[in-house]
């Protein structure tokens, strides 16, 4: 009886000690903490040891840079978290972005739509319209064919590049500055003058970001996305029609991958089949998984792929400024998923 008592002590003592002051568990308080922030603490972490390393890192200048650097990725970063939070993947984003970049400045220069503002809104849409073409392709494959993601986005990626190839015949297509249309959307590319000191490519990521945020938040379309890749069976038996989910993740993913090549191409004045061998694919989803969402669906957020961006900037960003050659980057870049898929298992159990 006497031992029995004991461990009733000793039980109230340990609960005590564990929610310590006011009754706060502590414990339980700083476990969510890390399982839920932590992609904003690594940042935090990474912005301190940046401004250590480099005094120039902190500086107006460079800080702007990154910003401006970031845009396309984090506009195309969103569409891969919509596709990512079906349980799906998307490999061919740097594909997207580089025939839709191509197909603006093929439509204002070879088919002459750049002489007028009205041509430049057509040309703009037929850019993005093929970048979406190929997400419905892709979201068409995935869930009514039921040919893994993995296997539709690869192959989308090769075909598109190959397409991409083909259609500028390895050459790069260079934009007239002095065509009304092509004038208006190479100063949209921060070529001309910026708007509160802040250059349009970032309205748009912003506007990207913050509606997203909505979406996701607010719409039964955010709600029975996260829900289709957190159980999709569950959510089928219910009578909800899963595979409309899943086909547009992708084709939102393609009209992002879209806006963003209709910047690449505003920025640069040009267009090249180069672009889609950019390192979007991998980059993107590096930030997606860094920013907290699973592999296997259900769980992310717009704001922590954000966040994750940044990350994978802001240590980009050292690397160069320490001079690290290109090719030991990517080994870090490499490292880097591995290690965030692994911090991601972990907080995971800690949370459960």
């Amino acid at each position: 009886m006497q031992w029995g008592l004991l461990k009733m002590n000793q039980s109230k003592i340990d609960n005590n000690t564990s929610e310590g002051f006011l009754g706060l568990d502590f414990k339980s308080i700083g476990t969510k903490i890390l399982t839920t922030y932590y992609p904003l603490l690594i940042l935090i972490l990474l912005l301190i040891v940046a401004s250590i390393i480099s005094p120039i890192f902190l500086t107006s200048g460079n800080l702007a840079n990154l910003l401006r650097q970031q845009v396309t990725y984090m506009i195309i970063a969103i569409g891969v978290l919509m596709v990512m939070l079906t349980g799906g993947i998307d490999l061919s984003v740097s594909s997207m972005a580089g025939i839709s970049s191509i197909m603006v400045a093929y439509s204002l220069q070879t088919w002459g739509l750049g002489t007028s503002s009205a041509g430049l809104l057509l040309a703009i849409i037929i850019g993005i319209g093929s970048a979406f073409g190929i997400g419905l392709l892709n979201g068409f494959l995935v869930s009514i064919v039921k040919v893994p993601a993995i296997i539709t986005t690869l192959a989308t990626m090769m075909a598109f590049q190959g397409v991409g190839f083909m259609i500028t015949k390895g050459s790069t297509i260079l934009l007239a500055t002095k065509d009304t249309g092509n004038s208006i959307l190479i100063k949209f590319g921060e070529h001309g003058d910026p708007l509160l000191g802040i250059p349009y490519p970032i309205y748009v990521a912003v506007f990207v970001v913050v509606l997203f945020l909505l979406i996701m938040k607010y719409t039964t379309f955010g709600r029975l996305l996260i829900s289709t890749g957190s159980n999709e069976a569950a959510v089928r038996l219910s009578g909800i029609n899963t595979k409309k989910y899943i086909f547009w993740s992708y084709g939102i993913s393609g009209i992002l991958s879209g806006v963003a090549g209709v910047i690449i191409t505003a920025r640069t004045a040009t267009a090249t089949a180069l672009t889609a061998s950019v390192d979007y694919n991998m980059t993107t989803i590096a930030a997606v998984i860094i920013g907290g969402t699973s592999l296997l669906g259900g769980e992310g957020s717009v704001g922590f792929t954000v966040v994750g961006v940044f990350i994978i900037a802001v240590i980009g960003n050292i690397m160069n400024l320490i001079n690290l050659p290109t090719y030991p980057q990517m080994v870090v870049k490499a490292a880097i998923i591995i290690i965030a898929v692994l911090l991601k298992g972990l907080t995971s159990k800690k949370s459960h």
